[in-house]
Order: C-alpha cells, then structure tokens, then sequence
C-alpha cells in the first residue's frame, strides 16, 4: 500500500478521534453513551469483523507456533513486571499487569481494519489468538485471585466464567474452526456469499465508533501522573523490544513476513481496558493509576500504530 493511500485511511480516523473528545468534553455523548457504543462492539460489530476476516482465510499449521510463542511472550511481560515492581518498589500491585497484554479488541481491530481494510484483519487475528488465551487463561484470573482476598471467591469464579464468554474470544474460535473447515471452498455460493455480505454489513461500523470512543477517553494533561507516564511509556518500550526479537527470529525464517505489521501493530497497544473490569475498584488511587496508565498508553498506542502504518 502507497504511503499516501495509507495517509487518506488515516485521516478519518484522526478526525473521528477529535470529534469523539470534542463530544465528550461538550457532554454531547455521555458515559452511558460510550458503555453502550462499548458493549455494540464487543458483541456485534467486532465479532462479525473477525468472523469475516477468519473465514476467508486458509489456516496454516505453522500458526499454532505463533499462537503458543505469543502466549509466551505475555507471560514473559508479566514475569518483567513483578521483577521491575520488586526492584524498583513498586507498590501497585497493578503495575506487572500493566506492561504484559494488549488492547486489541477495542483498539487494534478497528484501526488495523480502518487503515488496512477489514480483509487484512486476519493477520492481526492470527497473532491475537495466543494473547487472548494469555488474557482468560493467566491475566484475568490471576487480577481476580488478588481481589478475591478481599471479596467473594465465588464471585470471582463467576466472573471468570462470564469473561470465557466474551464474544470477541468465540469470534475467534469460530472463525479459525471455520477457516480449517475450508468454508473457503463454498466462495461463490448463494449462502456463502450471503454470510459475507451480512458480515460485512454489520462490521462496517467498528472503526468509526471505536475512534469515537477513543477520543472520548482522551486525557490531554499529565498533571500529578509521574508514575502512569513511566509506566506507559516503559510497556511499550519492553514490547518494542520483544517485537522486534519475534520479528526477526521467528516470522522471518518462517517466512511469514506478512504478519510483521500485525505484529509492530498489536506490541504498541496500551495493556488491555478488561483489568479496569476485575481489579478492586474500592481502593480510587489504584483505580486512577490504571485508568490514566492506559489512556496514556492509549494516546502513545495510536500515535505509533498511525507511525508504523506509514513506515
């Protein structure tokens, strides 16, 4: 793709970044307004983007290695985050779970697919699947073994079981099921066709509202944030990091080169928005620390996607 073609794709969703702030600072669009635009996404309009994109692709054997490396790497973010929080005396105990996974469903998806085309999603797919199994399978229920001291156990077991359910997570599985089936081989037929359009129908909306959102999450002054800052900006640092060992070491010998920018994609992501969903909320200083990490790591997050977009 031509850098200006990129640049065109970009432009709408910067503007839409900006009139999601702008509407939000004027109270035009409410919190109850952006929860609802939230929950339209995760459980239609993204799930239908990562059907259509799984199910038009032909599943490789070699993508169980990027699935099981992935999954890895997030422990190993996780493991750099409690030795850097004991170093350092950290006392959050939300800093580990800050510098290990990543926003793909409420960010990476729609703006891989606003700049690159919602047939592209796929390659961020395949390299999400392992995160996503790192997010359900270690990150939610380690936050909720630490909250269930204080809570109800058994409330964080329900927890737990709603979140293996998210929509995004199924999306996934059925579209990779699919994919292996070879529903590929029905293209040209009335029902398939009809699958695609409808899918494609009802995705066409993410990027857009996902910007909106976005820009509504914004927070423009640092004031009083030493800590959110350092923590935001050492994320994405360490991933860099990382991304750019798995970039070289395993997708180049196996020649999967075409995943590079999926990859340089989802590493710049701010840790994922679902940590908020299952902390204790009680404690406001630890609730303010993670709420502005990951808009800081937001605002840094979609700089340098739009950055490796044009590289």
């Amino acid at each position: 793709m031509e850098k200006i073609d990129v640049i065109i794709k970009i432009i709408p969703l910067v503007i839409t970044i900006v009139i999601g702030y702008f509407l939000y600072k004027r109270n035009i669009i409410s919190d109850g307004v952006i929860d609802f635009l939230k929950k339209l996404v995760v459980t239609i309009t993204l799930p239908a983007s990562l059907l259509l994109s799984f199910i038009q692709i032909k599943f490789q054997t070699v993508y169980v290695l990027i699935v099981i490396v992935i999954f890895v790497v997030c422990l190993l973010l996780l493991f750099i985050g409690k030795l850097i929080a004991r170093i350092f005396h950290i006392k959050s105990p939300y800093f580990p779970y800050l510098l290990t996974g990543f926003e793909v469903g409420m960010i990476g998806f729609a703006l891989f697919s606003g700049i690159y085309g919602t047939e592209a999603i796929s390659s961020l797919g395949i390299i999400d699947i392992g995160h996503e199994l790192f997010i359900f399978i270690v990150l939610v229920p380690s936050i909720m073994l630490s909250t269930a001291k204080k809570t109800n156990k058994s409330k964080a077991v329900q927890s737990l079981t709603l979140a293996s359910k998210a929509p995004v997570v199924w999306a996934i599985i059925v579209g990779v099921s699919l994919s292996i089936a070879g529903i590929y081989k029905l293209e040209g037929s009335m029902i398939y066709t009809t699958i695609i359009d409808s899918l494609r129908f009802i995705s066409t909306p993410t990027a857009f509202i996902i910007c909106l959102v976005i820009g509504s999450g914004l927070k423009l002054s640092l004031k009083g944030m030493k800590l959110e800052v350092i923590t935001a900006f050492v994320k994405v640092a360490i991933a860099l990091v990382f991304a750019i060992l798995l970039s070289k070491l395993l997708l180049a010998p196996l020649k999967l080169d075409n995943l590079d920018i999926a990859l340089y994609s989802m590493f710049v992501l701010p840790a994922p928005f679902v940590i908020t969903v299952f902390m204790d909320r009680s404690n406001k200083d630890e609730v303010n620390y993670v709420s502005n990490t990951l808009s800081i790591g937001t605002i840094i997050g979609v700089i340098l996607f739009l950055v490796i977009s044009l590289l």
